[in-house]
């Protein structure tokens, strides 16, 4: 499990991640485990992957096999961009597509967070693509990491101040969740209203 957040202000977007793995019950400490990254740059973005650590393995391999693959500016581009992976997903990778028998829509087993220069977008597993004003988090921690972030808002703090705080409120709660924090920093376009 894991939890991802991210926060604009003052012409900054930051995103941030806890370090802790699970295998089902068992969690394993960032100081156990090498590969414990879970912000993966390409291009002008960056991706917080959450889930199965199978399909952030995937998805870390096609940022850096295929890069140019990922046209993340924009929610349609983003939209475009999963769909442009959905066979490489299902037909090279093997991505078991069915989640359950109701869904409108094969599976890609892919949620995460994007930010760039344009702010901050939201991605699921059916591809469904949202851009959030402000702050946002995604993973088993982000009520605690929402509310956190909300209450920090409207103080002095930096974009990077308010992502941590968000993870550090999930790792202190909840148990998927676990410190040290990872944290990228970038600058926000001009007159995007998110300033």
């Amino acid at each position: 499990m894991t939890v991802i957040t991210a926060a604009i202000k003052d012409g900054k977007v930051c995103i941030s991640a806890d370090t802790q793995l699970n295998f089902g019950s068992l969690k394993v400490h960032a100081k156990y485990v090498n590969d414990r990254k879970k912000l993966f740059p390409v291009q002008d973005s960056v991706i917080g992957m959450t889930g199965w650590s199978a399909t952030s393995q995937i998805l870390e391999h096609l940022i850096e096999t295929e890069p140019k693959l990922f046209n993340l500016k924009t929610r349609w581009q983003i939209f475009e961009t999963l769909l442009a992976i959905q066979d490489k997903l299902k037909n090279e990778y093997f991505i078991e597509t069915n989640e359950d028998s109701d869904q409108p829509v094969e599976s890609n087993q892919l949620d995460g967070l994007i930010i760039n220069s344009s702010g901050i977008f939201q991605f699921g597993s059916y591809r469904e693509v949202h851009q959030y004003e402000q702050f946002w988090a995604l993973g088993s921690g982000r009520r605690f990491a929402l509310g956190a972030m909300h209450a920090l808002y409207e103080s002095g703090a930096t974009a990077q101040q308010i992502a941590e705080t968000g993870v550090h409120a999930a790792a202190e709660f909840d148990d998927g969740c676990n410190l040290p924090c990872h944290s990228i920093v970038l600058d926000m376009e001009k007159n995007t209203g998110n300033e």
